[in-house]
């Protein structure tokens, strides 16, 4: 596993200082809720895990490198499975009937990841990141919900405003982002 001491030294050091100093709106809320849904995550610890990930997020947004990409998840995942939380995955996984990439080439292509996506400014370039990191997939679980709020992370820094996926119809649509390679995302007009 291609490791980053120094990036994850200062991420962790960022992380410890008091994360719940980012106030969350009412649409940060939506978002975060909604995202879980998506995954079937209805739990209040997982929405209150979900608000300590954003707010990580949202307070070094402009720092998006493997360390912080592994906080998000070790936030979103420290009560549902702290055993996985925050842990590039080290076994193979499936989503649906297509299995992921080959773990052993996780860190080559997340590193690849970050390089070619970190500074996106167009909404299709930050929807192809997205699907670009799931097919990733560099955890076990919460790939989903780290994913999403990369790409609003990646939305605000462009200026954009939040993406809000509702459970449901518009899940659905989603859902085939990853089918037909649409770069236009649920609400948006290309």
């Amino acid at each position: 596993m291609v490791k980053c001491p120094k990036c994850d030294k200062e991420l962790e050091k960022k992380k410890k200082s008091n994360i719940n100093v980012v106030l969350l709106d009412d649409k940060d809320i939506e978002f975060l809720s909604e995202s879980n849904k998506i995954e079937r995550e209805y739990s209040k610890e997982a929405l209150e895990d979900s608000k300590d990930a954003w707010r990580f997020a949202f307070k070094h947004k402009h720092m998006i490198n493997m360390g912080f990409i592994k906080i998000v998840h070790q936030e979103l995942m420290k009560n549902l499975d702290p055993t996985i939380a925050g842990n590039i995955r080290e076994c193979k996984v499936w989503v649906g009937n297509r299995e992921c990439l080959d773990y052993k080439k996780i860190d080559k292509a997340l590193s690849n990841w970050i390089k070619t996506y970190s500074k996106l400014k167009k909404s299709t370039e930050i929807k192809e990141a997205h699907i670009k990191f799931e097919e990733i997939h560099p955890f076990e679980d919460g790939n989903g919900r780290t994913g999403r709020i990369l790409m609003n992370i990646q939305r605000l820094n462009a200026g954009l405003p939040l993406l809000i996926i509702h459970e449901g119809e518009e899940q659905m649509e989603y859902y085939k982002w990853f089918t037909l390679g649409k770069l236009v995302a649920p609400g948006e007009k290309e």
